[in-house]
């Protein structure tokens, strides 16, 4: 059968996450070593530090991606005052990843050839900054509907999550796709509640056949399969 609306995982499939976390996090690091006499390399591992320990107290929790807890923990692990520093390093995180965003190829060739499916983008992470990215990659007015973790109160794999999505787009799991970058997370999650799956994986189509390069070629499965017509 045809499907009738697309679910859509952001980070990481929609652009390099990496990159833009890697910009953001250079700013961060210039702007504290300018404030203290700690070298790159113990910035990034303190910060690692203070992420993990975010982590491990909240669990798999919208807030545990929250970087203004990451910055605020890892100032205090630096003995550095937090109160002074971490909103600034927040600020400078994100106005320096958001810019840096790029869509992946094929994004937008796959968002006009499907402009006509609704489209409801399923993710973890808090909804302020999902909403922003957005905003920065250009694509907001060609999606429908977001749920995230926060929203949802659990993350991806719950199923919860997924059906969320589903209850805003008025559908079953039959008549959705969710495409998406993780495997576990997004693909076999999805698949489990009977939604067909395609994992958006660049990295891995070099030596998984399961795995997808780029959105055009994600369209070309669809109309091949005849989910698509």
């Amino acid at each position: 059968m045809d499907f009738k609306a697309i679910l859509l995982d952001l980070d990481d499939t929609l652009y390099d996450y990496e990159y833009a976390h890697q910009q953001g996090m250079d700013a961060v690091f210039a702007y504290i070593a300018s404030h203290t006499s700690r070298s790159y390399a113990e910035l990034e591992q303190v910060f690692q530090l203070a992420k993990n320990s975010v982590k491990a107290d909240l669990g798999a929790t919208a807030a545990s991606h929250n970087r203004m807890l990451y910055f605020q923990r890892m100032f205090e692990y630096l003995h550095v005052n937090a109160q002074v520093h971490t909103l600034e390093a927040y600020r400078l995180y994100w106005d320096t990843f958001l810019p840096a965003m790029r869509l992946k190829k094929g994004v937008h060739a796959f968002l006009n050839k499907t402009k006509e499916i609704p489209i409801c983008i399923v993710t973890d992470l808090t909804t302020h900054i999902q909403h922003r990215k957005l905003v920065y990659l250009g694509i907001q007015e060609r999606i429908n509907y977001m749920v995230t973790s926060e929203e949802a109160g659990v993350e991806k794999p719950h199923p919860h999550i997924f059906q969320l999505a589903l209850n805003k787009l008025g559908m079953e799991a039959g008549e959705v796709i969710m495409i998406g970058d993780h495997y576990e997370k997004d693909v076999v999650a999805a698949s489990t509640l009977g939604i067909t799956s395609f994992w958006l994986n660049q990295k891995a189509a070099h030596k998984n056949p399961l795995a997808i390069g780029n959105f055009l070629h994600v369209y070309e499965k669809l109309t091949a399969s005849r989910l698509l017509l």
